[in-house]
């Protein structure tokens, strides 16, 4: 048997009513609509104040309070910062300065990544560590 057959097995049983009514069969009230009434100062009195759907949260502190995060991200901005300063001011650098400040660069942005942090399986939106508010 192909699964065509046991398709067609499995249909011939069906007792479908494919019949449709061309008419709706209760005609549909126009008064059923809801209407809009203004509100006055009694309603709105009458009302209790609704509790707030947030918790205020404490803003984190802009400027990190470790110093290896703080080196990090002196080496980050100041490595590209003093190449970029270095050339429009027309200083030539020798290469070991160019090589200290990509490799410092690359160290220090290693070093922040590296430092985000890891949540683990027991988080539902576990391994997206995407933005968290």
């Amino acid at each position: 048997m192909t699964e065509r057959d046991d398709f067609d097995k499995i249909v011939e049983g069906l007792d479908l009513d494919l019949s449709f009514v061309d008419e709706p069969l209760e005609p549909v009230d126009e008064a059923s609509e809801p209407t809009w009434t203004p509100r006055t100062d009694d309603d709105v009195e009458a009302e209790e104040p609704e509790e707030p759907f947030y918790r205020k949260v404490e803003p984190t502190p802009l400027i990190p309070r470790r110093r290896g995060i703080m080196l990090a991200w002196a080496g980050v901005l100041g490595a590209p910062l003093s190449l970029v300063i270095a050339t429009l001011s027309g200083v030539f650098l020798d290469r070991p300065i160019v090589a200290a400040a990509s490799l410092t660069f690359v160290a220090c942005a290693i070093y922040l990544i590296l430092q985000l942090p890891e949540h683990g399986p027991s988080r539902k939106d576990w391994p997206d560590d995407g933005a968290v508010l």
